[in-house]
């Protein structure tokens, strides 16, 4: 069934309808920001809807914002290519300003992050770090175990991404057209691996058609497995240090360090 995506502004009007593409590619993701790739056949129609931060609704459950515009011309004839974060790639837009002591389930602490930082800002410029349209979805309390965490800087979506991936909470915007908002939501994750036996099991498998293609690649090119670090000294004085995994299967392949000061890189907001 061919889609016909809505576009929006950043404040969320609805400008038009692109209908003529190529291909759409999106890749969802759990505990994270997904990525989008739309290429489109360049019309007057399609350069006007498909330009930077414009809001694409690719289907019910799924819309990004455009970072990327390409235009080319080829054998074909001129195309256009924009790629993007789908909608939660917004809140790394977003910084944690200073320092949170917070304590609630998972799923609170997050909501509270977002709405602190994104929907009512109570830190810095209020009115500027304010995501326009941005709501918190619906949200019943379930009563789960609660954390006490503290975090001070990084991004908003960075947090989001950690906490998520420890506690299994899946999170998201969705664009709701009707009311013209993007709804934060998080999900608690259900365990359906096949080791457990509380909840249905889910099986994949190429036999039951519900794994498309599947890819499986080795390289032991870079492979090492002992290194000899030269400290301070000159000559026979120097100290020398192995550092040495044992590897029975494979044959032993040297790398060489060198001791003294260093500083471990790590990025601040």
């Amino acid at each position: 069934m061919p889609l016909r995506m809505e576009v929006y502004t950043p404040e969320l009007e609805l400008i038009g309808l692109l209908e003529i593409y190529q291909s759409v590619i999106y890749s969802a993701k759990a505990f994270s920001a997904g990525t989008f790739s739309i290429n489109s056949l360049m019309t007057e129609e399609s350069r006007a809807l498909l330009t930077p931060e414009n809001i694409i609704h690719i289907d019910e459950e799924t819309a990004g914002i455009i970072e990327y515009v390409k235009q080319e011309a080829g054998d074909d004839g001129p195309y256009i290519t924009v790629k993007g974060f789908l909608l939660s790639g917004i809140l790394e837009r977003r910084i944690l300003w200073g320092r949170y002591d917070l304590y609630g389930t998972p799923e609170e602490i997050m909501r509270y992050l977002v709405e602190d930082c994104a929907v009512r800002p109570t830190r810095g410029n209020a009115q500027a770090r304010r995501i326009p349209g941005l709501v918190l979805a619906e949200y019943t309390a379930d009563g789960g175990e609660k954390i006490r965490i503290q975090r001070t800087g990084g991004s908003l979506l960075e947090t989001l991404e950690e906490l998520g991936e420890t506690y299994q909470i899946a999170f998201g915007i969705r664009l709701n057209p009707e009311t013209q908002r993007m709804e934060f939501w998080t999900r608690q994750g259900i365990d359906r691996t096949v080791s457990q036996y509380s909840n249905e099991p889910v099986f994949y498998s190429t036999e039951l058609d519900d794994v498309l293609e599947s890819e499986y690649t080795y390289d032991s090119g870079r492979y090492k497995n002992i290194t000899l670090v030269a400290g301070e000294g000159e000559g026979h004085d120097r100290v020398m240090i192995t550092v040495q995994e044992e590897q029975k299967r494979y044959p032993c392949t040297v790398g060489y360090g060198r001791i003294g000061s260093a500083r471990i890189g790590r990025r601040y907001y």
